[in-house]
Protein backbone atom coordinates (compact mmCIF):
# COMPACT_ATOMS: atom_id res chain seq x y z
CA UNK A 1 0.00 0.00 0.00
CA UNK A 2 1.64 3.14 -1.36
CA UNK A 3 5.25 2.37 -0.97
CA UNK A 4 7.11 4.52 -3.17
CA UNK A 5 10.53 3.31 -2.65
CA UNK A 6 10.89 -0.03 -4.66
CA UNK A 7 9.53 -0.91 -7.97
CA UNK A 8 6.02 -2.28 -7.93
CA UNK A 9 5.74 -6.30 -7.78
CA UNK A 10 6.10 -8.10 -10.85
CA UNK A 11 3.34 -11.09 -11.57
CA UNK A 12 3.49 -13.57 -9.72
CA UNK A 13 5.64 -11.87 -7.09
CA UNK A 14 3.49 -11.07 -4.21
CA UNK A 15 2.48 -14.97 -4.30
CA UNK A 16 6.14 -16.26 -4.12
CA UNK A 17 6.17 -14.25 -1.05
CA UNK A 18 3.27 -15.14 0.57
CA UNK A 19 4.45 -18.76 0.16
CA UNK A 20 8.25 -18.17 1.26
CA UNK A 21 6.88 -16.00 4.08
CA UNK A 22 4.46 -19.08 5.36
CA UNK A 23 7.01 -21.22 4.94
CA UNK A 24 8.85 -19.28 7.20
CA UNK A 25 6.35 -18.53 9.80
CA UNK A 26 5.66 -22.74 9.89
CA UNK A 27 9.37 -23.56 10.90
CA UNK A 28 9.00 -20.67 13.55
CA UNK A 29 6.13 -22.11 15.33
CA UNK A 30 7.60 -25.27 15.62
CA UNK A 31 9.51 -23.97 18.29
CA UNK A 32 8.35 -21.57 21.01
CA UNK A 33 7.81 -18.03 19.03
CA UNK A 34 8.48 -14.48 20.80
CA UNK A 35 5.84 -11.75 20.70
CA UNK A 36 7.70 -9.93 17.80
CA UNK A 37 7.32 -13.19 15.68
CA UNK A 38 3.72 -13.49 16.59
CA UNK A 39 3.32 -10.19 15.94
CA UNK A 40 4.79 -9.96 12.11
CA UNK A 41 2.90 -12.98 11.46
CA UNK A 42 -0.26 -10.61 12.79
CA UNK A 43 0.89 -8.34 10.34
CA UNK A 44 1.84 -10.33 7.62
CA UNK A 45 -1.89 -11.76 7.57
CA UNK A 46 -3.43 -8.77 7.38
CA UNK A 47 -1.34 -7.89 4.49
CA UNK A 48 -2.32 -11.30 2.93
CA UNK A 49 -6.19 -10.41 3.56
CA UNK A 50 -5.90 -7.09 1.02
CA UNK A 51 -4.25 -8.77 -1.56
CA UNK A 52 -6.82 -11.27 -1.71
CA UNK A 53 -9.43 -8.68 -1.83
CA UNK A 54 -7.18 -7.33 -4.37
CA UNK A 55 -7.79 -10.90 -6.21
CA UNK A 56 -11.46 -10.98 -5.36
CA UNK A 57 -12.07 -7.19 -6.95
CA UNK A 58 -9.74 -7.85 -10.32
CA UNK A 59 -7.54 -4.81 -9.00
CA UNK A 60 -3.48 -5.77 -9.82
CA UNK A 61 -1.67 -5.62 -6.64
CA UNK A 62 0.87 -3.88 -7.63
CA UNK A 63 -1.38 -0.76 -8.35
CA UNK A 64 -1.69 -0.53 -4.21
CA UNK A 65 2.06 -0.16 -3.92
CA UNK A 66 2.48 2.70 -6.23
CA UNK A 67 2.01 6.73 -4.68
CA UNK A 68 0.17 7.72 -8.14
CA UNK A 69 -2.32 4.51 -8.68
CA UNK A 70 -6.20 5.35 -9.16
CA UNK A 71 -8.92 3.25 -8.40
CA UNK A 72 -10.54 1.92 -11.65
CA UNK A 73 -14.08 2.50 -9.90
CA UNK A 74 -14.51 6.19 -10.54
CA UNK A 75 -13.84 5.49 -14.10
CA UNK A 76 -16.86 5.69 -16.49
CA UNK A 77 -14.89 2.69 -18.57
CA UNK A 78 -14.79 0.48 -15.61
CA UNK A 79 -17.36 -2.20 -16.51
CA UNK A 80 -20.26 -3.03 -13.43
CA UNK A 81 -18.41 -5.29 -9.93
CA UNK A 82 -19.29 -9.18 -11.09
CA UNK A 83 -21.82 -9.37 -8.03
CA UNK A 84 -21.45 -13.23 -8.04
CA UNK A 85 -18.48 -13.60 -7.65
CA UNK A 86 -17.09 -10.43 -5.24
CA UNK A 87 -18.65 -10.78 -2.11
CA UNK A 88 -21.17 -7.79 -0.79
CA UNK A 89 -18.96 -6.10 1.50
CA UNK A 90 -16.04 -5.40 -1.42
CA UNK A 91 -18.92 -3.62 -3.67
CA UNK A 92 -18.00 -0.18 -4.40
CA UNK A 93 -20.58 2.18 -2.67
CA UNK A 94 -21.63 5.23 -4.60
CA UNK A 95 -18.73 7.79 -3.36
CA UNK A 96 -16.31 5.09 -4.12
CA UNK A 97 -17.62 5.57 -7.89
CA UNK A 98 -17.36 9.29 -7.57
CA UNK A 99 -14.42 10.11 -6.21
CA UNK A 100 -10.71 9.56 -7.06
CA UNK A 101 -8.91 7.64 -4.82
CA UNK A 102 -5.81 5.62 -4.08
CA UNK A 103 -7.05 2.11 -4.63
CA UNK A 104 -5.96 0.69 -1.04
CA UNK A 105 -8.64 1.64 0.06
CA UNK A 106 -10.88 0.09 -1.60
CA UNK A 107 -9.71 -3.28 -0.03
CA UNK A 108 -10.98 -2.31 3.10
CA UNK A 109 -14.00 -4.72 3.72
CA UNK A 110 -16.48 -2.06 5.71
CA UNK A 111 -18.45 -0.08 3.09
CA UNK A 112 -18.66 3.18 5.45
CA UNK A 113 -14.98 2.64 6.70
CA UNK A 114 -14.43 3.45 2.74
CA UNK A 115 -16.64 6.02 2.86
CA UNK A 116 -15.90 7.97 6.10
CA UNK A 117 -12.17 7.62 4.40
CA UNK A 118 -13.41 9.49 1.35
CA UNK A 119 -15.41 12.43 3.17
CA UNK A 120 -12.07 13.30 4.89
CA UNK A 121 -10.68 14.22 1.29
CA UNK A 122 -7.19 14.89 1.77
CA UNK A 123 -7.44 15.91 5.39
CA UNK A 124 -5.61 12.58 6.94
CA UNK A 125 -2.05 11.06 6.35
CA UNK A 126 -2.70 7.65 4.17
CA UNK A 127 1.12 6.76 4.45
CA UNK A 128 0.25 6.93 8.32
CA UNK A 129 -2.76 4.74 8.22
CA UNK A 130 -1.46 2.23 5.69
CA UNK A 131 1.51 2.15 8.15
CA UNK A 132 -0.90 1.75 11.04
CA UNK A 133 -3.56 -1.06 9.78
CA UNK A 134 -0.54 -3.56 9.15
CA UNK A 135 1.56 -2.74 12.50
CA UNK A 136 4.80 -1.02 13.09
CA UNK A 137 7.53 -3.19 11.75
CA UNK A 138 8.49 -5.53 14.46
CA UNK A 139 7.45 -3.38 17.21
CA UNK A 140 5.00 -5.21 19.17
CA UNK A 141 4.48 -2.70 21.57
CA UNK A 142 2.37 -0.36 19.85
CA UNK A 143 -0.19 -2.42 19.74
CA UNK A 144 -1.38 -0.84 16.29
CA UNK A 145 -3.28 -1.97 13.76
CA UNK A 146 -6.16 -4.50 13.23
CA UNK A 147 -6.10 -8.33 13.14
CA UNK A 148 -7.70 -10.81 10.79
CA UNK A 149 -8.92 -14.03 12.41
CA UNK A 150 -11.30 -15.22 9.67
CA UNK A 151 -12.31 -14.02 5.87
CA UNK A 152 -10.51 -10.97 4.47
CA UNK A 153 -13.78 -10.06 3.18
CA UNK A 154 -15.68 -10.88 5.70
CA UNK A 155 -16.05 -8.07 8.13
CA UNK A 156 -16.92 -10.12 11.29
CA UNK A 157 -13.34 -11.86 10.76
CA UNK A 158 -11.63 -8.59 11.28
CA UNK A 159 -10.36 -6.97 14.27
CA UNK A 160 -9.72 -3.45 15.60
CA UNK A 161 -6.90 -3.02 18.59
CA UNK A 162 -6.93 -0.36 20.64
CA UNK A 163 -4.41 1.46 19.51
CA UNK A 164 -6.15 1.76 16.24
CA UNK A 165 -9.38 3.15 17.94
CA UNK A 166 -7.09 5.77 19.24
CA UNK A 167 -5.86 7.18 16.27
CA UNK A 168 -8.19 6.18 13.76
CA UNK A 169 -11.46 6.04 15.84
CA UNK A 170 -12.79 8.36 13.31
CA UNK A 171 -12.65 6.17 9.64
CA UNK A 172 -14.95 3.60 11.59
CA UNK A 173 -17.77 5.89 13.23
CA UNK A 174 -21.06 3.68 11.87
CA UNK A 175 -19.19 0.23 11.21
CA UNK A 176 -21.44 -1.34 13.43
CA UNK A 177 -20.21 -4.67 12.07
CA UNK A 178 -16.79 -4.01 13.00
CA UNK A 179 -17.77 -2.48 16.29
CA UNK A 180 -19.53 -6.10 17.13
CA UNK A 181 -17.21 -8.30 15.45
CA UNK A 182 -14.35 -6.59 17.56
CA UNK A 183 -15.30 -6.90 20.77
CA UNK A 184 -16.84 -10.72 19.72
CA UNK A 185 -13.13 -11.61 19.37
CA UNK A 186 -12.24 -9.48 22.69
CA UNK A 187 -15.02 -11.65 24.41
CA UNK A 188 -13.42 -15.35 23.14
CA UNK A 189 -10.28 -13.87 24.70
CA UNK A 190 -11.86 -12.83 27.78
CA UNK A 191 -11.01 -9.56 27.54
CA UNK A 192 -13.46 -6.78 28.31
CA UNK A 193 -15.24 -4.53 25.26
CA UNK A 194 -14.02 -1.59 24.01
CA UNK A 195 -15.59 1.21 23.98
CA UNK A 196 -15.83 2.74 21.04
CA UNK A 197 -18.24 5.80 21.91
CA UNK A 198 -16.40 6.87 24.67
CA UNK A 199 -12.16 6.74 23.47
CA UNK A 200 -10.71 10.09 22.83
CA UNK A 201 -9.74 10.32 19.20
CA UNK A 202 -6.40 12.23 18.10
CA UNK A 203 -6.12 14.02 15.18
CA UNK A 204 -9.67 13.99 14.14
CA UNK A 205 -9.82 15.47 10.49
CA UNK A 206 -13.85 15.60 10.79
CA UNK A 207 -13.78 17.80 14.03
Amino acid sequence: MMVAQRAPFEPGETERAIAEFEVWAQSRLLGSPGIDNLFVLVKFNTFRAFVSNCKDLGIPTHDTLVDESVSPFPKPEHPPIDQLRVPPSLWPTQLQKQVNHHPWIDLLPVPTMRDNLLRAAEEWDQDGLCTDLIGHGNDASTGIGMVIWGEPWDPAGWEVTAGFLQHWGWTIRGCDELVDATNSWRERRGEEPLDFEGIRIRDDPTQ
